[in-house]
């Protein structure tokens, strides 16, 4: 199978990057991270601006660097395309000539570079503009004349760092779908970085999470969803999130946990999705993962009367009006009392936030039932 094989570990003054991984050929594999997680890091070793201490760098067969074998191809013999975050536009050099500065590099003839450009600006829906100047340009064209800068060098590997970085809101999620529909055109294999989830989903075919020059979790859409490993990719995907030990189980067949990182210790019963772990029963001691949607969250002022078997009494620190797009939810964050864990959030109603009258400070009880969570190893 025709592939991209990575595998870079290096020391850049205090911080440490090491990582793996291996994706298909022809498709587009989207580093997500927080600022300073070492994404940018990942491109400019893969294009060979920066070397690592040890590292191996295929594609379909073709080694751009290996360590042990003393192989390391210079940036211009890497068949690569690189976007950068700023673009790096010429500002006094036409649409034509930036589209064509990579190529003259190559010393192509004449009646090449013309066929190239027209083909790269073509492909990126900007036929008819190449005697423009940068500056005449909207922030989306400007972004997609990089694009074919890079596309008319052909390459085998196209990087792009934070492409949509530059653009305002509106104009960004216009580009989005363009460059999306481009990248499913050519068919190239593409690493793109973003610290956007929703760019981690539009784009993403497989998704590496950075975090301090570490991949912390990996695979699809649904993995990273369903399945979060961390604080960061559940806040991503708008979910709560516990790491936990199994404590014992509960004669109907849900578990009680008790919650990890907590002083003093707090316990909640959960369950394990159907399948989830077949008919095993883990031993006690067993280290999980808990996840609790905040929408299957209640809140009220007094200790609930129903059947929900966690509650907690908190102090809401934060009441969040999400966009219209959400239904008209109000995102409530609590900090549950006596224990030092990050807030649990609850999603409500803005005609239950409205009749409640809830305000920061307030006491308030968050329950929600062992079948509204969901455990997983």
């Amino acid at each position: 199978m025709v592939m991209l094989d990575v595998f870079l570990s290096t020391q850049l003054n205090t911080f440490g990057l090491d990582m793996r991984f291996s994706v298909a050929s022809g498709t587009t594999t989207v580093l997500l991270g927080e600022s300073g997680a070492g994404k940018s890091t990942v491109l400019r070793l893969l294009a060979g601006l920066l070397q690592p201490r040890v590292g191996h760098i295929s594609l379909d067969g073709i080694v751009y660097l290996d360590s042990e074998r003393r192989i390391a191809l210079s940036p211009q013999d890497r068949p690569i395309g690189y976007v950068f975050q700023e673009y790096l536009l010429f500002p006094h050099l036409s649409v034509f000539e930036n589209v064509a500065f990579g190529l003259r590099a190559q010393h192509l003839a004449r009646p090449i570079v013309r066929e190239r450009v027209s083909e790269a600006l073509s492909r990126v829906h900007l036929s008819g503009f190449e005697k423009r100047q940068p500056h005449q340009l909207s922030g989306g064209q400007q972004q997609r004349v990089a694009l074919a800068r890079a596309l008319a060098l052909r390459p085998s590997l196209l990087l792009l760092d934070e492409p949509l970085a530059a653009l305002d809101v509106q104009t960004r999620r216009e580009v989005r779908q363009e460059l999306r529909s481009i990248l499913a055109e050519t068919g190239i294999t593409t690493v793109l970085v973003t610290h956007h989830y929703i760019d981690a989903l539009v784009f993403g075919q497989h998704i590496l999470v950075l975090d301090q020059g570490r991949v912390i979790q990996q695979g699809g859409q649904s993995d990273l969803a369903l399945h979060p490993r961390s604080t960061y990719v559940a806040e991503l995907v708008g979910m709560n999130f516990f790491h936990a030990c199994l404590m014992r189980y509960a004669p109907d067949g849900s578990c009680i946990v008790e919650l990890s990182q907590t002083q003093p210790t707090l316990e909640m019963t959960v369950r394990f999705e159907e399948g989830e772990n077949g008919s095993e029963v883990l031993p006690a001691g067993t280290d999980v993962c808990v996840v609790i949607d905040p929408r299957d969250i209640t809140l009220q002022f007094t200790p609930p009367e129903s059947s929900a078997r966690n509650s907690y009494q908190g102090r809401i620190v934060q009441i969040l009006n999400l966009p219209s797009a959400s239904g008209g939810l109000v995102r409530v964050s609590i900090a549950l009392d006596g224990v030092s864990l990050p807030p649990l959030t609850a999603e409500i109603t803005g005609t239950s936030a409205a009749r409640l009258a809830f305000e920061e400070g307030q006491l308030v009880y968050a329950s929600f039932k062992a079948s509204a969570t969901h455990a997983y190893l």
